[in-house]
């Protein structure tokens, strides 16, 4: 277990790289020119002369090559200095030390609330013998699968704040008010409900349902029923244990999904979480604040796919050691 640590923390940081290099070299390539950007930004909106520009460029070293500034970013970074916003002209790590825990915790919740209600699902629909049941929740996860996840934002929105008004409409907390616990947890219910319940739901139940479906009327099952085990053993031990696979093999690809989400979901919930800023430094052109949402980003995204493959050597032994001889 410690070698496939290693080895796959050892990936994580190369993709890590990679992923850093490419995002850094996207973005030299893209339209516009971060300088003129902020000289307009001062001015209120009017051009800025070539002059001006060319002299913000060179203070702000965006004449270097590519690979120079490229080295000089990441010998910064890896000290924990991943440089200055070029609009607010404050530490990127201070921003992303206001709204990082803001959207982890929107992501941890929707990831709770998303894999414990498709394990619910998956085993109500692989357990049960009555038709219309399976039927039923066949019906919902088509509905449920066919809409985009911002229409499904917006519905619940609509439903249970404009309509109703049994939940709030976003923020954190009321205008005017401090954020206490019970407050923010009233404003993490749809937002956190919208990107759970997106159209990858289906795709969790169907694992679960599957994984555990296929072991339903195994002979190891049979013989643990005929034996008079109580039915919770036998759907733990014999049933969730190797049937779960599957489903927890997903983990990391589910988080990912919901990464992809979680900005449009801030965006629209009002959420003060990285998605909002990130949008504002694509808009400014604030390359600085951009590069590091994206990598943060890839980082929980590969720390969420590294616990998963530690999860699975756990609950399947026969992954472990394939993992083991194929390194």
């Amino acid at each position: 277990m410690a070698l496939l640590l290693a080895r796959r923390a050892a990936t994580a940081l190369l993709v890590v790289v990679a992923l850093s290099m490419v995002c850094f070299a996207l973005l030299d390539a893209a339209p516009g020119d971060p300088a003129a950007s902020i000289l307009e930004a001062r001015s209120g909106g009017r051009p800025a002369t070539a002059a001006a520009v060319a002299e913000l460029r060179a203070q702000m070293g965006l004449d270097d090559p590519l690979a120079a500034r490229y080295w000089r970013w990441a010998t910064h970074a890896v000290r924990g200095d991943l440089g200055t916003s070029y609009m607010s002209g404050r530490p990127v790590t201070a921003t992303l030390g206001e709204t990082l825990p803001w959207t982890l915790l929107l992501t941890a919740a929707a990831t709770v609330l998303s894999f414990a209600a498709a394990l619910a699902v998956g085993l109500v629909a692989a357990l049960t013998r009555r038709t219309w049941l399976r039927r039923g929740i066949d019906l919902v996860l088509f509905v449920m699968g066919g809409m985009p996840g911002f229409v499904a934002a917006l519905l619940l929105l609509y439903v249970f704040a404009a309509a109703t008004h049994l939940m709030p409409s976003g923020g954190v907390s009321r205008p005017g008010e401090p954020v206490t616990a019970y407050g923010l947890l009233a404003h993490l219910v749809l937002p956190a409900c919208a990107l759970a319940f997106g159209h990858h739901f289906g795709i969790y139940v169907r694992l679960v349902e599957t994984g555990v479906g296929r072991l339903r009327d195994a002979p190891h099952v049979h013989n643990a029923r005929v034996r008079g085990l109580p039915r919770r053993t036998v759907v733990t031990r014999h049933l969730m244990r190797p049937g779960l696979v599957p489903f927890t093999a997903r983990l990391g690809v589910g988080v990912g999904t919901l990464i992809a989400g979680v900005y449009a979901t801030e965006v629209i919930f009002s959420w003060p979480g990285m998605g909002r800023q990130a949008i504002a430094a694509a808009r400014a052109q604030d390359y600085p604040l951009l590069v590091a949402v994206v990598l943060v980003t890839g980082l929980i995204v590969v720390a969420a796919n590294l616990v998963a493959e530690l999860v699975v050597a756990v609950l399947d032994p026969r992954a472990r050691s394939g993992q083991a001889d194929a390194g």
